[in-house]
C-alpha cells in the first residue's frame, strides 16, 4: 500500500445475505483539507462525501467513475456552503467545496448537522460512469442533518438498493442487501452495525471493526486502495475555456497574453496561451 493510501476492504455477511464495504480515510481526508485549506466541520463534511463517493462506487451498481453532488436549494440563499462534489475513480477520489461569495462563513445555530452549513431540503446529484453508454444521473432531495441519511435514501430511491451506512469522522461503512436478504436477514446485518460503539468507530482499524460481525460470519473478499489525486492538466483545464464566449477571453488574459484557469479539485493554476487557444478554436471551426 502507498504511504498516503487508504485501504477499502470489501466483504459479505453470508449468513445475513449482506455484502459491504468499510474504509477509514485518514490519509484522504487529511490530504483534501490541506489541499483546500479546511478545518473542522467543512473539513469533516466534505471528507465525509469523498468517502462517500467510494462507498458509492464499490456498490452492486457502480461503474468506473461516481460523482456525487450535494447542493444547497435556491430557496436557502443564507446557506455558506453551496455545493460539495466528490468524484471517485479506482483507486482515487477527488473534490471541492464551494462557499459562498461574499458572505461570512457562518452556520445557522438553529440547525444541526449538514443543514447548519447548507440548508434543507438537501438537492443530491450522481453520475454513475459504467465506462460504456451514456453516464446515468439520478437526483433527488431529502432532509435529513446527516449525510449518511441522504445517501442511503438516494440508494433506495434512486439505485433500487436495500442499503445502510456509516459516516462518522473518517470512518465509512456501507451494507448492501444480497438477493435473498429478508427482513430478518437485514435486521441482523444493521442491528450488528448499529452496536458497534462509537468510541470503536473512532479508534478501531476497519479489520477490528469488522470482529463485530463474527455471528454472521464476516468474511473479506477484497482490498482496494484509494488517493486523494486529481488528474488534472492543462488540456483539460484549457477545455474549461469553451465555456466563456470566445471574444470575451482577450479581456481575460495578462500582459503576456496567457490566460489562468485553476483546477476546483486541487487549487493548481494552470498558464494557457490565448493565441494558441485561438488558433486551435478556429482550426476546429474551419474543420468542421
Amino acid at each position: 500500500m502507498a504511504e498516503n493510501a487508504d485501504t477499502l476492504i470489501r466483504f459479505l455477511l453470508p449468513d445475513a445475505h449482506t455484502r459491504g464495504a468499510i474504509i477509514r480515510g485518514t490519509h484522504i481526508i487529511e490530504e483534501a483539507k490541506s489541499m483546500h485549506g479546511l478545518n473542522d466541520i467543512p473539513a469533516q463534511m466534505l471528507g465525509k462525501t469523498l468517502l462517500a463517493s467510494i462507498l458509492l462506487l464499490t456498490a452492486s451498481k457502480g461503474g468506473v467513475r461516481q460523482v456525487l453532488q450535494l447542493d444547497a436549494l435556491p430557496s436557502q440563499p443564507q446557506a455558506p456552503i453551496r455545493r460539495i462534489l466528490a468524484e471517485a475513480k479506482a483507486g482515487t477520489v477527488r473534490g471541492y467545496l464551494n462557499w459562498k461569495e461574499g458572505a461570512a462563513i457562518q452556520r445557522n445555530p438553529q440547525e444541526e448537522g449538514i443543514s447548519a452549513w447548507m440548508g434543507h431540503p438537501l438537492h443530491i446529484s450522481a453520475v454513475r460512469d459504467l465506462g460504456f453508454g451514456t453516464p446515468y444521473i439520478s437526483t433527488i432531495e431529502y432532509d435529513s442533518e446527516y449525510l449518511a441519511d441522504h445517501i442511503v435514501h438516494f440508494l433506495h430511491q434512486s439505485a433500487q438498493i436495500r442499503a445502510d451506512m456509516i459516516l462518522q469522522d473518517d470512518i465509512a461503512i456501507l451494507l448492501e442487501a444480497m438477493p435473498g436478504c429478508d427482513d430478518e436477514h437485514w435486521f441482523k446485518a444493521v442491528s450488528t452495525m448499529a452496536g458497534i460503539s462509537n468510541d470503536d468507530l473512532k479508534h478501531q482499524e476497519p479489520e477490528q471493526l469488522l470482529q463485530a460481525f463474527d455471528a454472521l460470519h464476516v468474511k473479506i473478499v477484497g482490498h482496494d486502495d484509494y488517493i486523494y489525486q486529481c488528474d488534472c492538466n492543462a488540456e483539460k483545464m484549457s477545455s474549461a475555456l469553451l465555456t466563456i464566449a470566445i471574444d470575451n477571453l482577450p479581456e481575460l488574459a495578462d500582459e503576456h497574453g496567457n490566460l489562468t484557469v485553476s483546477c476546483q479539485y486541487c487549487s493548481n493554476h494552470y498558464s494557457v496561451p490565448l493565441q494558441d487557444f485561438m488558433d486551435k478554436q478556429n482550426k476546429k471551426d474551419s474543420s468542421s
